[in-house]
């Protein structure tokens, strides 16, 4: 992640608009069901930092506000595997129950050097831009979105997204602005996985988030991936086994012996 420039709503009543460039963009994986969603989301709503924008994806089929750019994201680029989750910059990972707790101090102690786009523009439903580095714009619209069964609000929930090439230099957008009550994110990134570092304390299981190749950071029980532990269980197991099958054995032999 290279860039971030976000507009607000405001821009569909100009013909020209210039988006703001944030410090920090936070990317939230939630869902209807999550349960412990519901206090992340308190906490995130608590941060009070206007140089942070949040985004929040629905990557489970099973919510009515499901995305399936968000389930791409989450599970092609992000290689998560838990709900809720936290990605702090294209860099940090947040996983567990405290993890609204430590966003806080996460974004505290982090900077960002955010650049590589300029003269980003919306200009009658088009987005123009110069990128100096990176070769993708994505485009995430996020609206503010009743839940369907609590009394609460998802404040910046993505529910369209479109990309580009970024060496294009422009874009249609305007399926973005049809009615839009929220902002548009603009970011500017490099194709493929992305390498996430754990900033958690406590994190979430002891489960890989990815596949254990160059492009991501494993977090588990001494780096190991699920195979390799199903094996390693399984011949602990056997091995734990071997005296009761020759105990077995033995029994079954002096039967034989008795008989003749």
């Amino acid at each position: 992640m290279y860039d971030v420039i976000v507009f607000d709503s405001s821009c569909q009543n100009s013909t020209i608009c210039t988006g703001e460039r944030v410090e920090h963009l936070v990317e939230y994986y939630g869902a209807d069901w999550c349960e412990p969603c519901e206090l992340i989301e308190e906490e995130i709503e608590a941060l009070n930092r206007t140089d942070t924008f949040v985004i929040q994806h629905h990557p489970s089929v099973v919510d009515a506000s499901f995305l399936s750019a968000s389930k791409l994201r989450f599970e092609n680029e992000h290689r998560l595997l838990f709900l809720p989750s936290l990605v702090v910059d294209g860099e940090g990972l947040l996983t567990g129950s405290s993890q609204g707790l430590e966003l806080s101090n996460v974004l505290s102690k982090s900077s960002t050097s955010y650049s590589g786009l300029s003269n980003v523009e919306l200009i009658n439903g088009s987005l123009t831009w110069q990128a100096s580095q990176g070769d993708r714009v994505s485009v995430w619209r996020t609206e503010a979105i009743e839940h369907p069964s609590r009394n609460r609000t998802h404040p910046t929930l993505a529910t369209s997204m479109v990309q580009f090439n970024a060496s294009n230099g422009s874009g249609d957008v305007s399926s973005l602005l049809d009615g839009l009550n929220g902002s548009l994110v603009v970011v500017l990134e490099q194709t493929g996985v992305y390498k996430l570092t754990s900033e958690s304390l406590n994190p979430a299981g002891g489960v890989e988030l990815s596949d254990g190749t160059e492009a991501g950071k494993t977090i588990g029980t001494q780096g190991m991936s699920p195979g390799q532990r199903a094996s390693l269980w399984t011949g602990i197991l056997i091995a734990t086994l071997l005296p009761a099958f020759y105990m077995r054995w033995n029994l079954s032999k002096q039967a034989i012996q008795e008989e003749e």
